[in-house]
Parts: C-alpha cells; structure tokens; sequence
C-alpha cells in the first residue's frame, strides 16, 4: 500500500509541473506559463491561448532526465486572426530548476526560450519571433494520493524580432499560471500574461494573453 501511495504521489507531483507543456514552449501568441519544477520523462499536451484578436491552438510536449535537473519543451501550433491567412507557430524552451526539492511545496527555476511565426511576407507589425528570459518562482499543495494544486509567477523579458524590415523591440512581461492535477494522469493548466503593451503594428503585445492547457503524464496511470 505504501509504495503504491508513493507512486499515485509522485505522478501527482508531476502533474504539477506541466506548465513548460501547457505554456506552448513558447509559441507567438501564447502566454508564457512556467512552473519552476521539473518532473522526470514525458508530458504531452494540449493547447489553446488568446491574444490581441488571435487564437492558437496547438500541441506541445515536456522532457526531463531522471535527475530533474532542467526540462525541455517544445511546441508546434496554428494561429488564426481576422483577415489575415492562418500561420504556423512553433517553438522551445529551457527551464533550470535552482531551489526546491522533487517532493517540496516551494521552488524557483530559470528559463529561456525562442517562439517563431512562419510564412512568407509577413507584416512589419507582427511579431516574427519572441525570445522570452526569465524566473519563476512556485508554490504546490498535495491534497491527497493523486490530486493537487500549484500557482506561479514569472516574471521575464521579451525580445521582439519583426516581419519585413522593421527593426526590433522588447517588452517587460509578468505571467501567472494555475495547475491542477485532475486524475492521477491528467492536468489542467489556466494562465495569463500581462505587463508592457504597443500600439497595433508596433510588434510587441497589445493585451493580456490567455492561455489554457489540458496535459498527460506517459505512464502516468500505471
């Protein structure tokens, strides 16, 4: 009984870290959700976020070594905006636990990543690419064998490269991120960014960011 209740923990644990998935790793468009754990093997996801009258929807996915030392992501999706063609967004991230153990409710990480839009004869108002740097610190409570909750707060650096020959920007961004462990498999993520905005055209965010994931543990309801 022990070690089964070890193990529906620990896969609850895990599911509390799914924010590099649910984050979209970092897709344009997207809001930037990083949680400060890492949990070892694989989480897969689904996507969805709103942005400045675009939507994403997309699929990412999250690795980590045994050791938890850091944890990869990746994620590939499309945006859709009115009266502009649909584009395809991917992109990655890095996240490097500093503080906090595997089984502990607080902890804090670093992270780095690079989101790109593709296509052809992109607007100079658009965003290209965004290279977002930052922390996170983090804060997860287990209510039991296979369920709880873990709340974030990152604050990051954007870096803005623009469509055709506009020059480049930057923005100052804060993200907030709630994780829930639904099942002993299964979590949810709810997130939003907010912080410095342009003007249409200028490149950089005109609003808040909403996000949300759906996510799963590989193995995790064994």
């Amino acid at each position: 009984m022990r070690a089964t209740v070890s193990r529906l923990s620990f896969v609850m644990m895990s599911l509390l870290t799914l924010a590099p998935a649910a984050g979209g790793a970092q897709m344009p468009g997207v809001p930037v959700l990083q949680n400060a754990f890492a949990n070892p093997g694989i989480t897969a996801a689904l996507d969805v976020a709103s942005q400045g009258g675009a939507s994403t929807y997309g699929l990412a996915a999250g690795w980590a070594p045994g050791s938890a030392r850091f944890q990869l992501s990746a994620g590939l999706g499309i945006q859709t905006r009115t009266k502009t063609p649909n584009r395809t967004v991917y992109g990655g991230r890095v996240n490097v636990p500093v503080y906090g153990t595997r089984g502990g409710s607080l902890g804090a990480s670093l992270f780095g990543g690079l989101g790109a839009l593709a296509g052809r004869d992109l607007d100079s108002g658009l965003a290209k690419n965004v290279i977002p740097a930052g922390a996170t610190i983090s804060y997860r409570l287990n209510l039991g064998a296979s369920h709880g909750v873990s709340v974030y707060g990152s604050p990051m650096y954007q870096w803005i490269t623009r469509g055709g020959s506009a020059g480049n920007t930057s923005v100052f961004r804060v993200s907030a991120g709630l994780d829930v462990a639904v099942t002993n498999a299964i979590g949810l993520t709810l997130g939003v960014e907010l912080g410095q905005t342009g003007e249409p055209g200028s490149g950089k965010p005109t609003n808040t960011a909403f996000g949300a994931g759906l996510s799963y543990v590989l193995g995790g309801a064994r």
